[in-house]
């Protein structure tokens, strides 16, 4: 006998059987890569049963992998409102937020998952990347190191849980932790460059570079295509002195992510006879960089080229005065007419340029006549506490005005400030006179010209340093450990520049030696001025 309440039950057996079928259908298409198909076959399902909370939460994870957050943060969300118990659908809400951009509520929605489950490697894992962005480094190793210990022992998601809590480590000049947990990743995945590039870093800051060789070669036989691999090696090759094979491994720059070199309108120079041709010298990397290598026009002008230069805004009236250098232009304006283009930064090697045949002229850069001498009596010294700071080193290189406090308190000397945008740390200063000259550094070449009016020049490694010593002007340079590789390592001089002098860190990141090193030559070099 039926009645209405079986055919209401066989119904409901016969609804259910098809959703369990379309389920089946949807897995199966996934196992077969065809996630259109499946995101259709769980969408049909959700139009049956809109709260069906594995429907929400597959079709959710599909449009993440599409890219399409927002559809997908509106999945999750409902599922996590039909069964807030679940982990995983806080991690996807969290998951879509953070592809949209909404970082703080990416990371409150992956507190949650934790909340719910705190062994959730997902959600620890991207908690940890997420508090990374931030520059929160001591929560991202937290969450990291927990990601790290719920990992399987050897899986993928151990090696990169491991490999980014040595980066939050690094960032925080946790060194020694750092280059341990990068090594224990490096075991776990012998076939990726990264962890040996990372602990090369270290080892170059601590001036170990025989060790960081050795292990970016490693990473290089490991992934031979690493163009970060070879831009590191690049580096601590030149920092050892060894130009032409450094210069080499410098090339690899525009294949690192996002460095491409520009498609120019002229062929690359690659030897070819210059006499008679006009070779365009491009600009690339920071102000420093091009003042620093446009040394090398006098070269390509022997050679019988006419050299055209293009700098960044404010360079262009220093630049003019490089001997034989013809004509200069600006990032942006139309390119001039040449035979021949070269990225500025190329030229060394181009040049076959060693440590021994650095070209010696100098000044190569000259300064205008003054427009408003400084008229202060007294020993004068110039001040760049800062560069730039979207350097991915200014951290380590700037420092704070006070640092410089026993310097400033030495007798006899009159300070001028050459630092941009320092005239609230100039106004924070106790007791001590620093003559602002920033509003009248309109672009280099005034730069230059108060210089040239200063008895010394005391600058971190900024573009002021090579300024300076492109000038022939006395400076002073504080350098970090783990310096920029043309100031090469444990001399007090440069081949550069002979006008300059280094004062290097010791221990990393400590300047009290260095500071008190320069009161002290300070201190002797007015004494002398005196005599």
């Amino acid at each position: 006998m039926t009645g209405p309440d079986n055919e209401i039950r066989r119904n409901e057996i016969t609804g259910r059987d098809i959703i369990d079928g379309l389920l089946k259908d949807a897995e199966a298409a996934l196992a077969a890569g065809a996630t259109a198909k499946a995101l259709a076959i769980y969408q049909g399902v959700l139009m049956h049963e809109p709260d069906h909370v594995l429907a929400l939460r597959q079709a959710g994870a599909i449009m993440l992998h599409q890219n399409n957050a927002g559809a997908a943060l509106q999945l999750f969300q409902h599922a996590v409102k039909l069964k807030p118990a679940d982990a995983d659908l806080y991690h996807g809400v969290g998951t879509a937020l953070r592809q949209i951009g909404y970082v703080d509520e990416a990371i409150l929605a992956l507190k949650g998952a934790v909340q719910v489950d705190p062994a959730h490697k997902p959600a620890l894992y991207d908690l940890g990347l997420l508090y990374k962005q931030k520059g929160d480094y001591a929560k991202a190793e937290q969450m990291l190191g927990k990601a790290a210990a719920q990992a399987n022992a050897y899986g993928e998601s151990r090696f990169e849980a491991e490999l980014q809590r040595a980066v939050a480590l690094f960032k925080q000049d946790r060194l020694p932790e750092a280059e341990r947990w990068f090594h224990r990743a490096g075991l776990l995945n012998p076939d990726d460059p990264r962890p040996f590039v990372n602990v090369a870093v270290i080892y170059r800051i601590w001036g170990h570079f025989d060790a960081a060789e050795k292990w970016l070669r490693k990473a290089i036989e490991a992934a031979p295509d690493s163009a970060e691999a070879h831009w590191t090696l690049a580096h601590v090759l030149l920092v050892k002195g060894d130009l032409p094979g450094g210069f080499a491994e410098y090339e690899w720059r525009f294949r690192r992510e996002g460095r491409a070199e520009r498609a120019m309108p002229m062929p690359r120079w690659t030897g070819e006879d210059l006499n008679g041709k006009t070779l365009l010298l491009t600009a690339e990397q920071g102000l420093g960089d091009m003042i620093h290598f446009s040394r090398f026009a006098p070269d390509f002008a022997g050679r019988g080229a006419r050299v055209i230069v293009e700098c960044h805004p404010g360079l262009e009236v220093l630049l003019s005065t490089v001997p034989a250098v013809s004509g200069v232009i600006t990032l942006g304006q139309t390119l001039p007419p040449a035979d021949y283009y070269l990225p500025m930064m190329s030229s060394a090697l181009a040049l076959g340029i060693s440590l021994e045949t650095i070209p010696a002229p100098i000044p190569y850069v000259s300064a205008p006549k003054p427009m408003k001498p400084l008229a202060a009596a007294g020993f004068k010294v110039g001040l760049v506490w800062r560069g730039n700071a979207k350097h991915e080193n200014d951290r380590f290189r700037s420092v704070d005005l006070g640092t410089l406090l026993p310097v400033l308190k030495v007798p006899g000397a009159v300070f001028y400030s050459l630092q941009i945008g320092g005239t609230d740390e100039l106004r924070a200063l106790p007791d001590v006179t620093v003559h602002d000259l920033s509003p009248a550094l309109t672009d280099f070449s005034a730069t230059a010209s108060n210089i040239a009016q200063l008895d010394l020049v005391i600058t971190v490694d900024t573009a002021v340093a090579h300024l300076a010593g492109a000038l022939g002007r006395t400076a002073w340079v504080l350098l970090a450990r783990g310096n920029d590789w043309r100031w090469l390592h444990g001399r007090s001089d440069t081949p550069w520049y002979p006008s300059l002098a280094l004062f290097r860190q010791t221990p990393p990141r400590d300047w009290g030696v260095p500071v008190a090193e320069m009161a002290r030559a300070l201190t002797s070099r007015i004494a002398q001025a005196k005599r």
